[in-house]
């Protein structure tokens, strides 16, 4: 995915030297990325690290991978993996930093994922307080990988570790996606909390409580 969280993630990869390449759809997009090493629409003021390329074919984006990273919006992560999976190598281990429950299925993304590319290979989701942007300018930033296989979340936690984005780990993949689906919901309810002027205790109360 090209979107914000896709060029996030692809500037953690390159800043550890990982040859990383960004899947779009148009291929002007994927040339203009690779010419001035910027997104043409996304966070356009941000420039891409040189290792970082991109292409609108999805045989020649994972052809070579080692790991795949999926960034594409939950709402549309169905339709597209049907699209490309005779694409994606047998038992190539996917990260999802995808977060949400589907709209029409509610499922989440490990739901979609074993029904769309098989439960053959495996998974690893990523989730956490962390925006694109400040990403990419080497802010620092926690994120979480879980997986049911703690040997791919700690192998990606090395993987993508510096000094400005450190990764934790865990088994609790279904808790893991609860929270980067639910977290924006009670955002939304402490702003409002905020803007009604209820105080810090009834804004602490639903942040801890949830509810």
């Amino acid at each position: 995915g090209g979107g914000n969280f896709g060029l996030g993630l692809s500037t953690v990869f390159a800043r550890k030297g990982i040859p990383t390449t960004i899947l779009v759809r148009k291929k002007e997009t994927a040339d203009y990325i690779n010419r001035h090493h910027r997104h043409p629409t996304y966070m356009n003021d941000i420039q891409l690290p040189p290792s970082v390329m991109a292409t609108s074919s999805p045989q020649v984006a994972l052809a070579d991978a080692t790991y795949i990273v999926h960034t594409v919006p939950v709402q549309f992560t169905r339709e597209f993996l049907n699209e490309i999976k005779e694409f994606v190598p047998a038992n190539v281990p996917v990260m999802a930093a995808s977060k949400g429950i589907e709209t029409t299925s509610l499922g989440f993304m490990t739901d979609i994922l074993g029904e769309t590319i098989g439960t053959e290979r495996t998974y690893a989701f990523l989730s956490g307080p962390s925006f694109a942007r400040e990403i990419c300018e080497g802010l620092a930033t926690a994120v979480v990988i879980a997986s049911d296989d703690i040997h791919l979340a700690d192998d990606l936690a090395d993987l993508m570790s510096d000094e400005s984005f450190r990764c934790f780990t865990s088994r609790d993949v279904i808790g893991v996606e609860v929270g980067g689906a639910v977290k924006n919901v009670i955002a939304l309810a402490a702003g409002m909390c905020e803007g009604l002027g209820l105080g810090t205790n009834a804004m602490s109360g639903l942040v801890t409580r949830g509810c």
